[in-house]
C-alpha cells in the first residue's frame, strides 16, 4: 500500500524560468485546535519553497498545493533528526567508556552535531536533487 503524499496549502510569492517560490504556513498539530489563539504552545511558521518549474501554468498571488513523496519526508527526517541523535547518543558512549572527562564529554556531544550539520550543509545541492516538491494548481469555485 503505497503511503500518502505531504501536502502543505500555500501561495504563490514568485515566478522565475526554472523555480516557483511558494510559501505555505507550517502549522503545529495543535495549531487547528479553538483555543490555540491564547496557547503559547501552538505555533505558525512561514516557510518558502523552492519548486522546479514545470507546465504547471500559475502566476505570484495563486494557490497551490505544495506535494512531496512520503518516502522523502521520512528520509529527512531521519537526517535531520534520528541521525544526528544516534550520533549525540553514540559519542556520549564512547567517551564515557574512554573514560573522558565531563567536560570533554559535553564539548564532543555539542560537536558531533555541529560537524554532522556542516558536512550535511556541505551536501545541499546534491540533497535538493533527492526532495523534489511538485506542484497542483487548486481551482476555488
Amino acid at each position: 500500500m503505497k503511503e500518502p503524499d505531504i501536502e502543505h496549502e500555500g501561495i504563490v510569492t514568485g515566478v522565475t524560468d526554472s523555480h516557483i517560490l511558494v510559501r505555505i504556513l507550517q502549522q503545529s498539530a495543535c495549531a487547528g485546535c479553538h483555543a490555540a489563539g491564547v496557547c503559547s504552545t501552538a505555533d505558525q511558521k512561514e516557510k518558502i519553497i523552492e519548486v522546479k518549474r514545470d507546465r504547471t501554468p500559475v502566476q505570484i498571488g495563486d494557490k497551490v498545493v505544495v506535494t512531496l513523496a512520503a518516502k522523502a519526508g521520512h528520509k529527512a527526517l531521519w537526517l535531520t533528526a534520528v541521525l544526528p541523535l544516534l550520533l549525540i547518543i553514540l559519542s556520549l558512549v564512547a567517551t564515557t567508556l574512554a573514560h573522558a572527562s565531563e567536560l570533554v564529554t559535553g564539548l564532543c556531544a555539542l560537536a558531533v552535531p555541529a560537524v554532522y550539520y556542516t558536512i550535511l550543509y556541505g551536501y545541499r545541492d546534491r540533497l535538493k536533487k533527492q526532495f523534489t516538491f511538485f506542484l497542483k494548481k487548486t481551482f476555488v469555485s
